[in-house]
């Protein structure tokens, strides 16, 4: 097939698989000898429709940004609107919900540039199928995952602040208080971190709750929400993650 098929195939397996989480279970390679790059036309003609329809659902505008949003550590425009979401989403859920983390390498894109937003601009930010989980996190573990945070040099917060020191965190604030060892917060991640992906093996037995809501998802409905309400995107650096002495 060449290059183009392959895209027109993925273009049919976005249609298809929308909002059904798919996960690789075993995986076998096979390599094939191809003697030209030609594209089947049979083949792209009937995938034409499919293709067509999908640049047209991708192209729609959702919302505006008023300034670049950018991805960077400790802390970032495009993170702090990404936990932002995450947390706005699990709160419609559970009030009782008070911070949020993502983490850095979930997100795909380094930039979000001012203007039109379009719903494939937050298919290529989140590609995955990753769902919103809500975990019931005990203070002595929160401070590990605050630690696990600043040794990664910073991920995507809100609702929570603290300095990294070194490899540690400190100064911590959840919620706007000081992080309290004896109490349990209810933190929105996705099912990745949850499941120990990014090191997170901490989070694998705590009590959860896995919602049936994407966190892209959750990404459009937040940007169309401040569309309805005539608010762009505007998040700016906040200081919820910096280093200290």
């Amino acid at each position: 097939m060449g290059r183009i098929t392959a895209g027109l195939l993925a273009a049919v397996f976005l249609l298809s698989a929308c909002h059904r989480p798919y996960y690789i279970q075993e995986h076998h390679d096979q390599f094939y000898s191809v003697k030209n790059d030609k594209a089947d036309s049979g083949f792209v003609n009937m995938l034409a429709p499919y293709k067509k329809s999908m640049d047209a659902q991708m192209q729609v505008v959702i919302g505006h940004a008023d300034t670049t949003l950018y991805k960077a550590q400790p802390e970032s425009t495009l993170g702090d609107f990404l936990a932002d979401a995450q947390l706005t989403m699990a709160q419609k859920i559970d009030k009782e919900v008070i911070a949020a983390v993502a983490n850095y390498g979930g997100i795909r894109v380094p930039y979000i540039s001012a203007g039109e937003i379009t719903l494939g601009k937050m298919y290529e930010m989140m590609p995955f199928d990753n769902m919103l989980v809500i975990a019931e996190v005990p203070g002595d573990v929160m401070k590990h995952f605050c630690d696990h945070i600043a040794r990664a040099k910073g991920w995507p917060v809100s609702g929570i602040r603290f300095d990294i020191v070194g490899t540690e965190a400190r100064n911590i604030y959840i919620d706007g208080s000081p992080l309290d060892v004896h109490k349990t917060y209810k933190i929105a991640v996705n099912d990745y971190m949850a499941n120990g992906g990014d090191n997170c093996d901490f989070l694998v037995p705590l009590k959860k709750a896995t919602t049936n809501i994407f966190i892209r998802d959750a990404l459009i409905a937040y940007v169309k929400k401040r569309e309805e309400q005539h608010q762009p995107l505007h998040p700016k650096i906040e200081n919820r993650l910096q280093y200290g002495n």
